[in-house]
Formats: structure tokens, C-alpha cells, sequence
């Protein structure tokens, strides 16, 4: 059973970077919070398809993750509203938010735009439309164009959220595409062993570079896709503290 929903993570950043975030349905749990004491600042890395049993599966591959795991529902089989769903903390069905175009036009406000709002520092990397449409809403929003070759794309996008840390954001948002985009393309689970693998690097180079007092919350957006399609429909929650690694 499923210990919390992705749209408890707002919530929870919300309470920690201590900015309002009016109208959620997600609630502050202190399963969440309580993961998150002895920390000022937040890097949200959202791992496309980790679902819990994939990370299950996954996990020996990705060493350097060595935090607190929970199992937390997800809430869309899609993208980009399971990830307006974690950054807003509100269903799809509240936020409306199935497309990119969409981010412009919802009357829902992220975590992020939230921060933003109050004088909290926030940042986010992701694909380059995603990122055009949160340029309207925050300054420090970099994209990455899609590419064939997965695994650049991922690099790249850790190399500009490397850069964006040394403005020292309190909020940091970014997305890890590989092992989403070998599972659709029906690739073996060795494949999806090396996305893994990789993108457990990416994660720690970042760690390499914020405040040794960060939380560093990775989750999927949705369960896995394609030919690994696993029985549950939970995405793997990992909570830690970047100076505890």
C-alpha cells in the first residue's frame, strides 16, 4: 500500500522552504517531513518511469541513492500532468494541465511560481518547451531540446542544472528521461540497467555541488511504460540528505 500521493510532495517543499501553497489536495505529511529536518534548501529530481517496482528492480544499479524509500501513488499515466500534479500538489482533474500549452494557461500555481512569489529562489531544468512555458513564471528556467541520443539529453541536463546551483536557488526542480525512454522503445532490461546507472551518476555529480544541508527528493511521475510494464501502480519516493551520503 501506498504510504503517500505525488501531490504530497508540494505540500511538503512548501512547508520546508516556508512559502504558501493555497488550494493543494495533497496534505503535509510527516512521513515527508519529517525526512526533510535538518534542511534549507531542496533539489527535486524527478526520474521519468520510476515506478516502485521498477526502482525495486533498479535499485542495485543505483548506488548512490541511499535514502529513505517510500511508496507513493501516483496519480496519471502521462508525463507532463503527473509532473504539474508533483510540482502543484493537485490532482490533474484540479490542475487541467495535459499538455505544455497547458502550463500557460492553468490558473493553478506551482511550488515553484509560489516561491518565486515570495522572494524564494527557485530553479528548473527541463525539455526545452517545458522550460519556455515556466520561463513566463520564474527567471531561473534553462531546457534541453529533445534528442535521439537519451543519454546526452540527460547529461545535459545535469550539466545545466550544475550551472544554475551556483546561483544558489533554494528550490531546484529537474527531470531525468532515459529510463522512461528506453522502456518505451522496448529495450531489455539490461538497457534500462545503464539508464539507470547513468542517471544514478548524474545524481550524484549534482550532490557534489549544493549545501551538504539540501534534501534531495527524487521520485517517478508515473509507473513504467512499454514491455516493462510492472503489476503496481506506485512510484518509488527517495528522500535524503545531501550531507549524509
Amino acid at each position: 500500500m501506498s504510504v503517500c500521493s505525488l501531490v504530497d510532495i508540494a505540500p511538503a517543499i512548501a512547508e520546508l522552504i516556508d512559502v504558501p501553497l493555497p488550494g493543494a489536495d495533497g496534505v503535509v505529511r510527516p512521513e515527508l517531513t519529517g525526512l526533510m529536518q535538518r534542511c534549507s534548501r531542496v533539489v527535486l529530481i524527478i526520474v521519468d518511469s520510476l515506478g516502485y517496482s521498477t526502482y525495486r528492480r533498479l535499485k542495485p544499479s543505483m548506488p548512490f541513492m541511499k535514502g529513505t524509500l517510500i511508496r507513493c501513488g501516483a496519480v496519471s499515466d502521462h508525463t507532463t500532468p503527473a509532473i504539474a500534479s508533483i510540482l502543484s500538489g493537485c490532482y490533474p482533474e484540479t490542475h487541467r494541465v495535459f499538455t505544455t500549452a497547458d502550463v500557460l494557461t492553468s490558473s493553478i500555481k506551482s511550488v515553484l511560481e509560489r516561491a518565486e512569489e515570495c522572494g524564494v529562489k527557485a530553479a528548473v531544468v527541463i525539455e526545452t518547451d517545458g522550460a519556455a512555458a515556466m520561463k513566463t513564471k520564474i527567471e531561473l528556467s534553462e531546457g534541453v531540446p529533445d534528442s535521439s541520443d537519451i543519454i546526452a539529453y540527460d547529461a545535459a541536463i545535469k550539466e545545466h542544472a550544475i550551472d544554475l546551483l551556483k546561483l544558489n536557488p533554494t528550490l531546484m526542480v529537474l527531470h531525468f528521461r532515459a529510463i522512461d525512454r528506453y522502456a518505451h522503445e522496448g529495450r531489455s532490461f539490461d538497457d534500462l540497467t545503464f539508464a539507470a546507472e547513468s542517471i544514478d551518476r548524474h545524481i550524484a555529480e549534482i550532490c557534489e555541488h549544493v549545501l551538504s544541508d539540501s534534501c534531495i527528493i527524487v521520485c517517478g511521475d508515473h509507473p513504467v511504460h512499454g514491455n516493462c510494464t510492472e503489476d503496481d501502480r506506485d512510484v518509488a519516493l527517495i528522500i535524503f540528505r545531501a550531507g549524509d551520503v
